[in-house]
């Protein structure tokens, strides 16, 4: 089995595929239509997961880029196309779990935990080729995996209200 986590973009879009021991099997940055064809030609999605940062409204005012990516995370389920498999999460949940509830949450925090972690992102260590969006596409991932290891019932309480 391998999640694949996304961070959505307006254009471009990463995707970070990990395997059930927390090794990378994909990492790609590329425009949403490149995302999208991989997602509708991975074998057996059914036998896959795909975790997608979702958008979370914060009582704020929001441009056409949001709206864009919104569209974006919709073509993205619709290439994969099994909709059991699929799991939004959004990101002030994504991140306390992965800083460990570290206040400010900023990206170079995600990054040095997920360092922390499963090591560097040089040439020859565990997250070579990881970097920018790509960080984030991994932090969905992991937190995905994460609780499907715990064996949390509502690690992804968003999803059971969205398949009623």
């Amino acid at each position: 089995m391998v999640i694949y986590g996304i961070d959505p973009g307006t254009y471009k879009s990463a995707l970070v595929g990990i395997d059930e021991d927390f090794k990378t099997t994909e990492i790609l940055y590329d425009n949403n239509s490149i995302i999208e064809d991989f997602l509708h030609n991975c074998n057996s999605p059914q036998n896959n997961v795909l975790a997608i940062e979702f958008v979370q409204s914060y009582g704020m005012a929001v441009g056409q880029t949001t709206f864009l990516t919104c569209r974006a995370v919709g073509r993205f389920e619709k290439a994969w196309g099994y909709d059991r498999s699929i799991f939004l999460y959004t990101r002030p949940t994504i991140l306390s779990h992965i800083t460990g509830g570290v206040r400010g949450k900023k990206k170079t925090q995600i990054i040095q935990a997920l360092k922390l972690r499963f090591g560097e992102s040089r040439k020859g260590e565990p997250l070579e080729g990881i970097s920018s969006h790509k960080w984030d596409a991994l932090a969905v991932a992991v937190y995905h995996l994460d609780g499907a290891k715990l064996g949390a019932a509502d690690w992804a309480n968003i999803n059971e209200k969205s398949m009623d």
